[in-house]
């Protein structure tokens, strides 16, 4: 059997690269002197949500509209009673996220994997970045979506599985 140093795992917090994830840790915890690359290939999309929110700023409260203690008060304004509505952009596929979550389950490991943010089609940035680091075994998970596009086109992990220049491993 071939030896494995440099293994590369493919991970962009999916359920199947979790799995994948699993996979690395023990392979890593029985290689002495492996190395680990994780890899995130940048698909950062951001969705923008409408939060509504009760809150209301406390104003004085008007007195006929004229001066209370020296200070005049505004009048209340009509929409004053109405709930605030306000858009707020959240991202999601973050790389930034998804290497969090990993080092957050490698750190038990004591070693210090080398994290990259790949660009490009997720199958062939995954392919020439193991060709580019020389590694022994690319680790990856099985996309969950299914349907007649991945059955025609094949998934990333089939991709990678027949185009990659090393072993490649794929967690189910």
């Amino acid at each position: 059997m071939a030896e494995i140093k440099r293994v590369l795992l493919a991970y962009d917090d999916s359920t199947g690269s979790k799995k994948a994830l699993q996979l690395a840790k023990e392979l890593m915890g029985k290689l002495s002197d492996g190395q680990l690359f994780v890899a995130h290939v940048f698909e950062e999309k951001m969705r923008t949500e409408t939060v509504e929110s009760a809150e209301r700023p406390v104003e004085p409260l008007p007195i006929n509209n004229f001066p209370a203690d020296g200070i005049q008060v505004p009048p209340l304004a009509f929409e004053q009673g109405s709930i605030d509505k306000s858009e707020h952009a959240i991202i999601t596929n973050s790389s930034e996220q998804a290497f969090d979550n990993a080092k957050t389950e490698l750190i038990s490991l004591n070693i210090d994997p080398d994290y990259t943010v790949l660009e490009g089609n997720p199958a062939e940035s995954i392919c020439d970045y193991a060709n580019e680091i020389k590694a022994d075994l690319v680790i990856i998970g099985q996309s969950g979506s299914g349907g007649l596009k991945r059955k025609l086109l094949g998934g990333v992990s089939q991709k990678v599985a027949n185009n990659a220049p090393c072993h490649v491993m794929i967690a189910k």
